[in-house]
């Protein structure tokens, strides 16, 4: 009787571990910007929490000095391949 309770105890305690859902992941992604958000931009003007300055990508002198490029234009080619960058 043991070897038919224990099992089914552990099934119906693992089904109802996964059909109650965390209530924190959801109140953290409610304050994350959505996605191609930049939140502050080179103006330093202030942006209030929840509103984006502008959309798109940011680098940082960090992602251009390690691309290994050896001017801004070809470190943004590699940072970003759907760019169009003219010019030498």
């Amino acid at each position: 009787m043991l070897n038919k309770l224990l099992p089914g105890a552990c099934l119906a305690l693992s089904l109802a571990a996964c059909a109650t859902t965390p209530s924190a992941p959801i109140a953290a992604s409610a304050s994350k910007p959505p996605a191609g958000c930049v939140a502050s931009t080179a103006t330093l003007m202030p942006v209030s929490p929840g509103t984006c300055a502008g959309f798109g990508s940011t680098y940082t002198r960090n992602d251009i000095d390690h691309t290994g490029a050896t001017n801004v234009a070809d470190a943004l080619r590699l940072l970003e391949p759907t760019l169009t960058v003219r010019g030498p």
